[in-house]
């Protein structure tokens, strides 16, 4: 888990995100943060729920956002209390082992890691023995160390895909200076990841990602949200939103979930966003 970097110039922000993917095309996405600003801590969880009918729903968390748990069987348990008082449970069962990207951070100023690249993933409502969704998993940690507005980000393509016997995770950052981070990992049955520091974002002529055992091709299924990711949904309190609004600057969010193909034929499920920093488009851009 993101711990032991430095906190610098009194921000810390550290992010987790959690996800699972029935076969039929539902999304459950977790959210955990935590922010210290100066010494003053505050904490954020939320689940987010993409049916495959395109309906969204945005359940905020109570504010004491609880650490991921290490269970007895060695799964990974992320547990978030609505504020209505109910608590979904989404648990990572048989996970591939954390990845630490090689080589230089995203920047000096920001550090991500993924800590479950695939699992079993279950997700179930209060005390209930029997999940209600069942699929696969992924989840990632991001620590930063300033302000997002102020980190000198210009675009970031982010994705894992699931296939039989592969999994794919891209992450491709662009800064504002012209510079690129970019990072593909490729897991099999072998288990060590193949990696390539290529660009790993999907490619304009059919949305191709290159990776290690072949070339995967994504075709979406449909867009699970555009627009500002600190939208009404997200932040419905007007004060929350702004404050979160002025640290984050003006962005553009798109999230997909795609069926990928690969050249043998074989296809699963992907996952996949882009999102651009400092603009917000408008329905028409």
């Amino acid at each position: 888990m993101a711990q032991g970097w430095p906190v610098v110039s009194g921000f810390l922000l550290r992010k987790l995100y959690a996800d699972l993917v029935t076969p039929d095309g539902q999304v459950v996405v977790v959210y955990l943060g935590w922010l210290s600003v100066a010494g003053l801590r505050t904490a954020y969880a939320a689940i987010e729920s993409y049916l495959p009918d395109g309906t969204r729903q945005v359940i905020r968390g109570r504010p004491d956002a609880a650490q991921p748990r290490l269970r007895a069987d060695g799964s990974t348990e992320y547990t978030v209390g609505s504020r209505d008082g109910r608590t979904f449970r989404l648990v990572h069962h048989d996970a591939l082992p954390t990845w630490h990207p090689a080589g230089p951070p995203i920047s000096p100023r920001v550090r991500w890691h993924v800590a479950v690249p695939y699992a079993r993933a279950s997700g179930s409502w209060g005390e209930a023995t029997t999940p209600v969704l069942s699929g696969c998993g992924y989840s990632d940690w991001v620590q930063l160390h300033r302000p997002p507005r102020m980190l000198g980000l210009r675009r970031l393509q982010w994705g894992r895909i699931h296939l039989p016997g592969r999994t794919i995770v891209f992450n491709t950052v662009d800064h504002a200076s012209g510079g690129r981070w970019t990072r593909l990992a490729e897991w099999t049955a072998a288990g060590e990841p193949a990696v390539l520091t290529v660009d790993g974002a999907p490619q304009p002529d059919g949305w191709k990602v290159p990776a290690p055992g072949g070339p995967v091709v994504l075709t979406p299924v449909r867009v699970l949200h555009a627009g500002e990711p600190l939208d009404r949904d997200r932040f419905p309190k007007p004060l929350e939103r702004w404050t979160s609004r002025a640290a984050n600057g003006p962005a553009h969010e798109v999230r997909w979930l795609s069926r990928a193909t690969s050249a043998d034929g074989a296809d699963g499920m992907a996952l996949h966003e882009s999102v651009e920093f400092g603009r917000v488009r408008t329905a028409s851009a």
